[in-house]
């Protein structure tokens, strides 16, 4: 067993995760998802909507501070067509920094657009892509006031925890979030240590890793859980999960 993200944080994730269940509106979630993220050093997040059904569009703020003063001029200046964080979002399911998004040789207009989002809106950026089930698409953008610096195990937590934050806040904005049955699933501790340690992130073999068992097994666990929870899909899995309070740690997640 090796245990490849600090307590603290996942404590911090696993906290969020309970607290995202009781939310009923995104101000409210926002909330506790800011107390999370800032306490990584990130100052805010912004989520913003990049294509529907997998058609693109006008980039369109759904939830987060506002930061009018950098969207209007992002609008202002039509930066849309070259920021370049927008199509390696397209093609990327990691995240990414706005350095690691910055070309070496590039041009006066992209070096200007880059130029400007550190002189209006922040330092440095970590873009967490979120693709959805039906070819919809948006980013959570988590900014900072200097330069990121971040671990893997940090990053990959980072991407789990963006990802059920997206999903609870659609579904509050569609609604509310689904309502479980009367009858809890009868998942058995491996399919939830399982699902839990998806929803921090990590790939089936980080997951391996963590439990001391392999990928293989690991997609066993998974499928077997997809099945009991009667979803398709591994965010609907960790959504129904999160409804019924299955992502909570038991203290043993990682053994």
């Amino acid at each position: 067993m090796v245990e490849t993200t600090s307590r603290a944080l996942s404590t911090a994730a696993a906290a969020f995760l309970i607290e995202a269940t009781a939310c009923k509106s995104t101000d409210a979630l926002d909330r506790h998802f800011s107390q999370l993220t800032q306490a990584l050093g990130f100052r805010s997040a912004i989520f913003v909507n990049l294509s529907s059904a997998g058609a693109p569009i006008k980039p369109r703020v759904l939830f987060g501070e506002n930061h009018a003063p950098w969207l209007e001029r992002y609008l202002e200046a039509n930066y849309a067509r070259l920021d370049p964080t927008i199509p390696r979002a397209f093609r990327s399911r990691d995240p990414f920094t706005w350095k690691d998004a910055e070309p070496p040789n590039a041009s006066r207009r992209v070096k200007q657009f880059f130029g400007e989002a550190r002189e209006i809106w922040a330092e440095d950026g970590l873009i967490v892509p979120i693709h959805g089930p039906f070819g919809e698409f948006s980013v959570v953008n988590l900014l900072s006031d200097c330069r990121i610096d971040l671990a893997d195990e940090e990053i990959g937590v980072l991407r789990g925890v963006c990802n059920v934050y997206a999903s609870v806040a659609l579904t509050i904005a569609e609604g509310a979030l689904p309502s479980p049955p009367a009858a809890e699933p009868s998942l058995s501790r491996r399919e939830r240590q399982c699902i839990y340690w998806m929803a921090m992130g990590k790939h089936d073999a980080q997951t391996a890793e963590i439990l001391g068992i392999s990928a293989h097994t690991v997609r066993e666990y998974l499928d077997s859980a997809k099945a009991k929870l009667a979803v398709e899909t591994r965010p609907e899995m960790s959504l129904k999960a999160l409804a019924f309070g299955l992502l909570v740690p038991d203290g043993g997640m990682m053994i």
